[in-house]
C-alpha cells in the first residue's frame, strides 16, 4: 500500500500510478515534494514524474510483472569483466546490459558519467539522451569494441551474479500495462484548485483581470475537449448496441459530474467568488484600517494594521511552525558560547521568558522603502513604512526565510511623520500588553504569553522609534548606546561614554521637560514601546544593522581609502585591480554576490552590502601576491584586521574568548584606522563597531538579527505595486495581498525540507572502492533506506562534491574535508570526505590547502561539522587557497 505523507491526507493507494496520480491534488501546496509513499522510503522528489520514475524502478514489489527477458548472448573473453567507468566505483559485472543498466543509476544521481565504449568521449547527465546514445550509436556494437577502461581481467566472469536484463532491454525502458483511472476526492480537488488561483493572485501577483482571462479561456478550451471525449464515447457506446436513451443519460450525468466546470462556473466563477472562497477555505488574518486622522490637506489618512494576536493564532495552526516551536524547546543552552538570540543576556534575562519557558519571543523589524523609482516631484510619495515581526522560536536557518516573516503595519512614511510614532504605533502597543499580560489562546486551548525581546531596524529607523536624535552628522550625542560626545570621540575614538539605562533615559525626559533644548544627551521624546512592562529601548531593545553600519559605513569607505594607498605605493594599478576580480573563477556561493567594479579614485565602494562583504574576503586572492612586503605594510595590515573584524561579527556561533578578543582587535583597528590616515575623520559608525562585542553578548550572534533578510521580505510589495498598478489606497492593496499569500502559505508547509536532495541512487556499500568503503564501515548504511549524490541542500545550505568542509582545528593546522560523496540515510546526511590539512598564511590572511593528509576517506555527519558553511579552494599563485566566510567557533 502507498500512503500519502501530506499533512492531514489519509489518502491510500494500492498501485504506485494511483498514488502518484493523487500527489497532483497537493501539487500547489505551498513548499510541497513529492513525497514516495512507501513507509520506510524517505525519498522526496519536485517533479511527479521523478517519483513515478522511483516507484517504479525501486519498489519492484508494487509493480506489475515485466515482459519476458531475453538472455544476453553476447560473451565476453576469458577471465575478464566489466567494471565502472567511475573511478570512485567499484561495481562490476560480466554483461554490457549489466553495466549500461549500472551506468544509468549514476546519471540518475547527478554524477556525470562518458560512453563506456572504445573511441567516443561522449558524456552524459540525462538518462534518456545516454539511452539514446547507445540505442543509435552503438546497438550493433560488440564487446570487444568497449574501452580499456571498462575491461577488467582481474577476476573471473563466473564469481559475478547471473545476468538479468539484455543489452537491447537495458537501453531502453519497461512499459507498464495501462492503470485504471483514479477516483479523485472532490474536497481535494476543490481545495488544489482554489490554491492554484490564490496562488496566481498571492504568490505570481497576477492581476483579477489576467486571471479571469485565463479562468474564461482554459474552460472555453476544456469544454470543447470534453466534448470531443464525450462524442467519441456515444460512438462507441452506440457501436455496442447501447440505447441512445441510456447513453444520453450518461453523457448528461458526465457533464454534470465535470468537477473543472463545476467549480469554475460557478463557486470560483468570479473574482470577488474567489476572494470569498480564499478567504472561508484557508487562514486569512484581515488587516485593519487604522485612522489617523486628518491632514494638512483636511484628508483622512489611514495605516493597515493585522492584529498581531489573530496573526499569532493563525500561525499556530500551521504545523510546520508548531513543530519549529517545538524543536526550539529541545535546544540544548550551552554555556559561553552563543549560537542565538536566545542565548543572549537580555533574553535570559527577561522576567517572564526566565518564568515561562513556553512563552515567546518576538522581534520586530521597521523600515521605509520606496515602492517604485520616482525621479523629481513623485520622489518620496509613495514611500511606506513597513513593520515586520518574527519569533524566537523559529529555528535560526529558518528565520532567515522571507515566507514566515509576518506583516504588522504598513503606513505610508509622510503620515508617520505627521502623525507620529504614538499615533501609529498605538493599537500595536496594547496587543503586546494583552500578550504579557493576558497571552492569547491558540487552536489546541493553551495559553501562550510572549515578550518583545528586539526592534531591528537601519539606524534612522530605530533612532526615530527610540525617541533619539536622527542627526548623526552634526548631533553631539549620536550613539543610543551610550552618552559619547562627539568631541570626546574624535579625540579618543576608541572611548565610549556612560552607558544608556532606562533609569538614564527616564532623568533625561524629566530634564527635557523642565529645560528649553529640544533635546538632552541625544534624546527628544519617549519611546512608545518603553510602556511595555519587559522591553526598553536602552536594555539595549534596538539591535545594530549590520548591512548599513559594517559593510555600507565601515568598510565601504575604509577599504577604498586602502587600496587608494596601496595603488599610490605601485602595489598594483585600479585596471590590475578590476581585471584580476573580474577574470577571477568564482565558485559556490562567491559567484552569486561577485563584487562591483572599484572606480579609480573613488571613495566608496559601490556595491550592497553581500558584494562588499565578497569583495573583502577575497580581496587577498586578487591582488595578495602583489603586496611587497606584507607583514611590514601597516595599510595591508590594516585590510586583514577589517577582514577579521568581519569574520568575528558574522560567525553564526562565537564564543565568550572570541567576543574579548573582538573588541581588543576592534579597537587596535579604529586607532590605526586614525593614525594612518588623519585627513579621513572617522565616522559615527566606526563608533557603533566598538560596541558590538558587548551587544554580542546581549543579543547573540549579530548575525541572527541581520536586517538584509528583512529587507528582501519588501521586494513582494514592490511587485505588487509594479505590476498592479494601483496607487490608490496603496497601503490596502498591499496588506490584502500579502495576507493572501499568508492565508496561501499557511495552507501547507512554511518552510522547506530540512534535506533537500535533487538527484541520488540508492547507496549500495559495495559498489564503490575501497576507501569509501572502509570510511562508511562504521555507519551501517542500508541499502533501500540510503542515497548517494553529489550534491544536497541542509538547512538551505548547498553541498556539491569538491567543495571543503571543515573538519577540525589542531596545532598541526586546520583540518578540512574535500567532498567526494554525500551519503543521505535516515533524515541525516553524511560527507564522504578526503581529509586535507591546511595553515593559514599569515600575510594575506587565507588558508593554504597542503595537500591529503592521510590516504584514507572520513566519514563525518552534518551536524559534527566544526563549522556549517561549504568553502570553494581557488588555484592562486599556484596554490590551493580557502578564504573563510566566517570565523569558526573555538573549543570551549
Amino acid at each position: 500500500m502507498f500512503h500519502c505523507k501530506y499533512i492531514g491526507c489519509q489518502h491510500v493507494s494500492e498501485k504506485g500510478h494511483n498514488f502518484v496520480q493523487h500527489t497532483k491534488l497537493h501539487s500547489n501546496a505551498p513548499n510541497y515534494h513529492y513525497q514516495c509513499g512507501v513507509p520506510d522510503c524517505s525519498r522526496r522528489y519536485r517533479k511527479h514524474t521523478s517519483l513515478l520514475s522511483h516507484i517504479y524502478r525501486l519498489h519492484k514489489c508494487y509493480r506489475q510483472a515485466a515482459r519476458p527477458i531475453q538472455p544476453d548472448t553476447s560473451a565476453l573473453p576469458p577471465d575478464t569483466s566489466l567494471k565502472c567507468v567511475l573511478e570512485d566505483c567499484a561495481f562490476k559485472c560480466d554483461t554490457l546490459a549489466s553495466l549500461i543498466k549500472h551506468l544509468k543509476t549514476h546519471i540518475r544521481g547527478g554524477m556525470e558519467t562518458r560512453c563506456p565504449f572504445r573511441g567516443c568521449d561522449c558524456r552524459f547527465t540525462n538518462v534518456m539522451t545516454f539511452a539514446s546514445h547507445i540505442s543509435r550509436k552503438h546497438r550493433h556494437a560488440e564487446d570487444s569494441v568497449l574501452d580499456d577502461l571498462v575491461l577488467d581481467k582481474s577476476i573471473t566472469s563466473e564469481s559475478l551474479p547471473e545476468p538479468s536484463q539484455s543489452y537491447s532491454e537495458a537501453a531502453g525502458e519497461h512499459d507498464d500495462e495501462p492503470e485504471m483511472p483514479l477516483a479523485v476526492d472532490e474536497t481535494l480537488f476543490l481545495q488544489n484548485l482554489t490554491l492554484f488561483y490564490l496562488k496566481l493572485q498571492s504568490k505570481l501577483l497576477l492581476p483579477a483581470s489576467t486571471i479571469q482571462t485565463i479562468i474564461d479561456g482554459f474552460q472555453s478550451a476544456h469544454e470543447l475537449g470534453l466534448s470531443h471525449s464525450l462524442n467519441i464515447l456515444s460512438e462507441k457506446l452506440r457501436k455496442l448496441g447501447i440505447p441512445q436513451a441510456t447513453i444520453s443519460s450518461i453523457i448528461d450525468e458526465l457533464n454534470r459530474e465535470d468537477l473543472l466546470t463545476l467549480y469554475n462556473r460557478g463557486r470560483l466563477s468570479t473574482d470577488a467568488k474567489r476572494k470569498a472562497a480564499f478567504k472561508e477555505c484557508f487562514n486569512y488574518v484581515h488587516p485593519v484600517p487604522l485612522l489617523l486622522g486628518n491632514d494638512e490637506n483636511d484628508k483622512e489618512c489611514f495605516a493597515q494594521y493585522v492584529p498581531i494576536h489573530e496573526t499569532l493564532v493563525t500561525l499556530f495552526k500551521n504545523e510546520s511552525l508548531r513543530e519549529q516551536y517545538t524543536m526550539t524547546r529541545l535546544q540544548p543552552s550551552t554555556d559561553a558560547v552563543y549560537q542565538d538570540v536566545k542565548d543572549g543576556e537580555g533574553f535570559q534575562s527577561n522576567p517572564m521568558l526566565k518564568a515561562d519557558p513556553s512563552s515567546l519571543g518576538l522581534i520586530l523589524y521597521q523600515d521605509a522603502f520606496e515602492v517604485v523609482n520616482p525621479l523629481g516631484s513623485g520622489k518620496k510619495k509613495h514611500k511606506v513604512l513597513a513593520v515586520y515581526l518574527t519569533l524566537t522560536d523559529i529555528l535560526p536557518h529558518n528565520r532567515s526565510s522571507i515566507d514566515q516573516m509576518q506583516l504588522v503595519l504598513l503606513c505610508r512614511e509622510q503620515d508617520f511623520k505627521y502623525f507620529g510614532v504614538n499615533k501609529v504605533f498605538a493599537p500595536l502597543i496594547e496587543d503586546l500588553k494583552i500578550l504579557e499580560e493576558r497571552g492569547v489562546v491558540i487552536s489546541d486551548g493553551t495559553v501562550l504569553k510572549g515578550s518583545l525581546v528586539a526592534i531591528a531596524g537601519d539606524n534612522l529607523g530605530s533612532h526615530s522609534i527610540g525617541g533619539f536624535l536622527e542627526n548623526f552628522s552634526r548631533s553631539n550625542y549620536f550613539c543610543r548606546y551610550c552618552e559619547v560626545h562627539r568631541d570626546d570621540f574624535v579625540k579618543n575614538p576608541v572611548l565610549c561614554g556612560t552607558t544608556r539605562t532606562a533609569q538614564s533615559y527616564t532623568g533625561n525626559l524629566q530634564d527635557l521637560e523642565t529645560s528649553a533644548t529640544y533635546s538632552v544627551c541625544g534624546i527628544k521624546s519617549d519611546c512608545p514601546f518603553n510602556q511595555l512592562s519587559h522591553f526598553h529601548v536602552c536594555q539595549p531593545g534596538l539591535p545594530p544593522c549590520l548591512g548599513h553600519d559594517l559593510f555600507e559605513g565601515v568598510m565601504a569607505y575604509d577599504l577604498p581609502l586602502c587600496i587608494r594607498h596601496l595603488v599610490e605605493e605601485n602595489h598594483f594599478t585600479y585596471l590590475q585591480l578590476n581585471r584580476c576580480k573580474n577574470q577571477f573563477r568564482y565558485e559556490g556561493n562567491d559567484g552569486r554576490d561577485k563584487p562591483a567594479d572599484l572606480s579609480p579614485g573613488s571613495d566608496k565602494l559601490s556595491g550592497h552590502a553581500v558584494q562588499n562583504w565578497c569583495f573583502l574576503r577575497l580581496l587577498p586572492l586578487f591582488v595578495g601576491g602583489r603586496i611587497k612586503d606584507p607583514c611590514d605594510n601597516e595599510v595591508w595590515q590594516l585590510i586583514l584586521q577589517l577582514r577579521e573584524i568581519v569574520e568575528l561579527i558574522c560567525a553564526p556561533v562565537i564564543t565568550e574568548g572570541q567576543v574579548a578578543y573582538l573588541k581588543v582587535i576592534t579597537e587596535e583597528y579604529i586607532c590605526n584606522r586614525k593614525r594612518l590616515f588623519p585627513n579621513d575623520p572617522l565616522r559615527p559608525k566606526h563608533h557603533y563597531l566598538g560596541h558590538y562585542p558587548d551587544l554580542i553578548i546581549h543579543f547573540g550572534p549579530l548575525i541572527r538579527l541581520w536586517t538584509l533578510r528583512f529587507e528582501s521580505k519588501h521586494t513582494f510589495f514592490k511587485q505588487c505595486a509594479r505590476k498592479l498598478h494601483n496607487f490608490k489606497n496603496l497601503c490596502k492593496t498591499l496588506s490584502d495581498r500579502h495576507q493572501l499569500l499568508q492565508a496561501y502559505l499557511s495552507a501547507g508547509n512554511l518552510f522547506p525540507p530540512l534535506i533537500q536532495v535533487q538527484k541520488g541512487t540508492d547507496f549500495y556499500v559495495d559498489d564503490y572502492n575501497d576507501k569509501i568503503r572502509a570510511s562508511v564501515a562504521s555507519c551501517q548504511f542500508e541499502s533501500q533506506s540510503a542515497v548517494a549524490c553529489n550534491n544536497v541542500t541542509v538547512k538551505g545550505t548547498d553541498y556539491r562534491k569538491g567543495m571543503f568542509i571543515l573538519l577540525g582545528n589542531s596545532d598541526e593546522g586546520l583540518h578540512m574535508g574535500k567532498i567526494m560523496l554525500v551519503i543521505v540515510a535516515h533524515n541525516s546526511v553524511h560527507f564522504v570526505s578526503e581529509k586535507h590539512t591546511s595553515v593559514k598564511l599569515s600575510d594575506i590572511g587565507v588558508y593554504c590547502d597542503l595537500g591529503v593528509a592521510q590516504e584514507d576517506y572520513v566519514c563525518i555527519k552534518h551536524e559534527d561539522l566544526l563549522d556549517y558553511y561549504p568553502l570553494p579552494a581557488y588555484n592562486v599563485y599556484d596554490q590551493m587557497l580557502i578564504a573563510l566566510h566566517h570565523s569558526f567557533p573555538e573549543a570551549v
